[in-house]
């Protein structure tokens, strides 16, 4: 481990906005990351590994900083770098999600990294996200300590929150990572054929205090959004930030309780017909007609939307967004005009071959598909009608199409909403998606507080009662433009603004804070979905 080499990558990262442009406290953050490295006793060099595009502004800091810079030509499509980027901007943590990527994914492409270890003689990689300004050298040293004593292992990395420390893996791994054209992630989470311990409990895992582990919080400068958390979190550390460890970070952000300028993400309703009556949507028994999402609506909401560079868009509620008039051209409008990051949730039937290539070639990140069943009968039962053969021949044009342009985007989730009538096949379901696609979510189906019955396994609620989860990073619009509480209220009737006559912002810090306030003192008199709610406690 004597010549330990910490890789920055900034290919997933745009020109325009990576990390040798964006600012923190007036300094670019990848001078941030580079001076809080070079307090690390462990290391012996770091790289920094960008495209042609990024280079005049990556090399005066590297140069600076003593930092080597490989460029990899002009930007060019990598399927691999682009869908864990985009399977990542879906995820908080530092691990779980989609691909089985973990947060020391992002920009990490094997035959590259590879041969950084070559051009410097590397005995050993630190992963290091570029935008991690906040890194802890005293945690990195601990990993390349922990690594050191145990030379068997390929792979050691520390379970702390994104931007606070990294993974660090051994030549041998990398090469055989390159070889396979897959990111490190995958060796720490759960495949069917293979059988293995939780790494939380393996030999690989540096131990680090509870609450570095358990906060959830980012510590990435990597957005607008992030710069202005960390900037008034720590605004009383002026001077001392440099040299400030994690746990005081975290302690920081945890006190830190303003709610952001507007909403991390967005759960869009474009339209209320669905092709399908599953048992658990309230369409099924509440007569819900709305008119669709107007293009006049989703300019305001878009413009609204942009002042803030990593808003995850959800096109989902009552009805099934595909079937909804001129979807992709608010989509592309989502993408282009708000810069969103785009999840699209669809029963992928009513389609025809021509609506399906338009989706598989447009900007959405993620495409989750509602298929609850294995079997043709589990799926009458559940959805009701018979439509899995259909989607399943759908499902096939689709990876068919995205496959001809030679990407792996959009990214392909199965969904399977666990019921007492399809509860047999669920583990046998995931197991077959999960080698099908590399992506599968089960999950449980809601009584939209009370609205509908309740077809769940099992309330899963736990018993004490706190604030609701969601209300501090999410907003649910209805497709006639209504603001709502939550996705709960399929109604309306905890109306909170309007797009196109309300300020989201206003009603985001204003309305909502007097939301959350009454969640927090527990004062739900007058909130009879939020008393009722089962849903509560999920992020």
């Amino acid at each position: 481990m004597s010549n330990t080499t910490a890789i920055l990558s900034l290919l997933h990262e745009p020109a325009d906005r990576c990390s040798a442009t964006r600012l923190f406290r007036g300094e670019p953050v990848l001078r941030w990351t580079l001076d809080r490295l070079a307090r690390s006793r462990r290391l012996a060099t770091t790289a920094v590994l960008c495209w042609e595009d990024q280079l005049p502004a990556v090399t005066p800091i590297a140069a600076e900083e003593r930092a080597y810079v490989l460029a990899k030509g002009p930007r060019m499509s990598v399927p691999q770098i682009e869908a864990i980027a985009a399977a990542r901007r879906w995820a908080d943590g530092w691990r779980g999600g989609l691909l089985a990527a973990c947060d020391f994914d992002l920009g990490f492409y094997a035959p590259w990294h590879a041969e950084l270890v070559e051009r410097l003689n590397s005995t050993a990689v630190l992963l290091a996200d570029a935008s991690a300004g906040l890194v802890d050298a005293q945690l990195v040293d601990a990993l390349i300590e922990h690594a050191e004593a145990r030379p068997d292992l390929e792979l050691c990395f520390a379970p702390a929150a994104p931007g606070l420390c990294g993974a660090l893996l051994r030549p041998t791994l990398l090469n055989r990572l390159a070889a396979a054209k897959a990111h490190p992630g995958r060796l720490m989470h759960y495949h069917p054929d293979q059988l293995s311990r939780e790494p939380l409990a393996a030999d690989s895992c540096l131990p680090v205090p509870a609450v570095i582990a358990r906060t959830s919080h980012r510590f990435t400068l990597h957005c607008e959004r992030q710069v202005l958390r960390l900037d008034d979190a720590t605004v009383s550390l002026n001077g001392q930030l440099l040299s400030t460890g994690a746990e005081e970070l975290v302690c920081r952000m945890h006190a830190h309780k303003p709610p952001d300028r507007l909403p991390r993400e967005v759960v869009l309703e474009l339209n209320t017909t669905r092709a399908t009556k599953p048992i658990y949507w309230p369409g099924r028994t509440l007569k819900i007609d709305r008119p669709p999402f107007t293009s006049d609506l989703a300019r305001a909401l878009f413009q609204e939307m942009s002042e803030l560079d990593d808003t995850r868009l959800t096109l989902a509620g009552v009805g099934d967004p595909l079937l909804a008039p001129d979807v992709f051209t608010l989509i592309d409008a989502a993408k282009l005009e708000a810069g969103a990051a785009i999840h699209l949730e669809t029963d992928l039937l009513e389609v025809n071959a021509q609506q399906i290539a338009r989706l598989a070639a447009s900007p959405v990140d993620v495409v989750s598909v509602h298929l609850p069943a294995l079997t043709p009968q589990t799926y009458m039962e559940v959805m009701g009608r018979d439509g899995y053969a259909a989607v399943i021949e759908n499902i096939r044009r689709f990876v068919a199409e995205r496959q001809a342009r030679g990407s792996m985007l959009p990214l392909l989730v199965p969904v399977f909403t666990k019921c007492q009538e399809n509860l047999a096949e669920m583990e046998p379901w995931y197991d077959q998606w999960l080698r099908a696609v590399g992506n599968a979510v089960i999950r449980g189906p809601s009584d939209c507080a009370g609205q509908i019955p309740d077809v769940a396994v099992a309330d899963m609620a736990p018993p004490g009662r706190k604030p609701c989860a969601r209300l501090a990073s999410r907003v649910t619009i209805l497709s006639d433009g209504t603001i709502v509480s939550c996705e709960e209220d399929v109604l309306g009737a905890q109306m909170m603004g309007h797009i196109g006559k309300d300020s989201l912002q206003e009603v985001w810090q204003r309305r909502f804070e007097r939301l959350r306030e009454e969640h927090r003192q527990s004062q739900l008199t007058n909130r009879p979905l939020c008393r009722r709610c089962k849903e509560w406690h999920r992020p």
